[in-house]
């Protein structure tokens, strides 16, 4: 135990804490944001007054792309501390791509095709191609790296005007992965679905962020606090929060739902 905790306080001291502390609020919030989801959808089958309430909120709504830009900003920020991000980018979309193929799997399940969720992109999946993008530039000057935001921004201007003129706002799982306007009742959205755009920008911000204040890979903030240590820790965790949380609750409430 003695070891155990010399080695939780040795990360703590030695990593940027205050990246750490912010993904761990981050992570909290995405796992409360998915229990709500699971115990409305399987258990309540959106029938909660106060869930359903919750699911569907302009606040949650708003909350929900601020979590999900900070995560990827942070992300950024990882990208310029990693030491490979070529081979991060690749296990994540390893991973992103067993959660498509498992999820489209179990809907062919007779037990549980009417209650699994096909994931074909998420989170995970966005994480990986922008770190893969990132890692084909990350030689660029910073100033290059302005220009490649640049790029992206016309990029997104030029696929939401593209998509919103022809498509009609339809859902389509193959051009999904740049972008599909989230709306779940007019584009047929389901599952845990992120497109690529614009959220691949926050990444490259959070890059261009990290090559200024942390230029030397430390902290900036020297004072932390005892308080900080387990959110720091869940920060420091979160890929294997939010792959060991999604298994988790899926397994639990798929189960539940077959019951009730």
């Amino acid at each position: 135990m003695g070891k155990l905790k010399e080695l939780y306080n040795s990360r703590f001291a030695s990593r940027i804490h205050e990246i750490d502390l912010l993904r761990g609020f981050l992570i909290i919030l995405v796992v409360f944001d998915h229990l709500m989801w699971f115990i409305n959808y399987y258990c309540f089958h959106y029938s909660s007054g106060f869930l359903t309430w919750y699911w569907t909120s302009n606040l949650r709504l708003v909350v929900r792309q601020i979590v999900l830009m900070l995560f990827m900003f942070t992300c950024g920020v990882s990208c310029h501390l990693s030491r490979n991000n070529k081979k991060r980018g690749f296990l994540l979309l390893a991973f992103s791509i067993l959660v498509m193929l498992g999820t489209h799997m179990l809907q062919l399940t007779p037990m549980f095709s009417t209650r699994v969720i096909i994931i074909d992109i998420n989170i995970l999946g966005v994480i990986a191609l922008s770190i893969l993008l990132y890692a084909l530039c990350q030689r660029l000057s910073t100033k290059n790296l302005f220009y490649v935001i640049g790029i992206l921004l016309l990029f997104y201007v030029m696929i939401t005007v593209t998509y919103n003129h022809f498509n009609d706002g339809v859902y389509n799982p193959f051009t999904a992965i740049l972008y599909c306007p989230f709306n779940p009742i007019k584009a047929g959205v389901v599952g845990d679905y992120l497109p690529l755009f614009p959220y691949v920008i926050f990444l490259f911000l959070g890059v261009i962020f990290a090559r200024f204040i942390y230029k030397d890979k430390v902290s900036v903030i020297s004072k932390k606090g005892n308080w900080e240590k387990p959110i720091c820790f869940l920060g420091r965790h979160t890929l294997i929060i939010y792959i060991g949380h999604e298994i988790l609750f899926t397994g639990l409430f798929m189960l539940i739902g077959v019951f009730i």
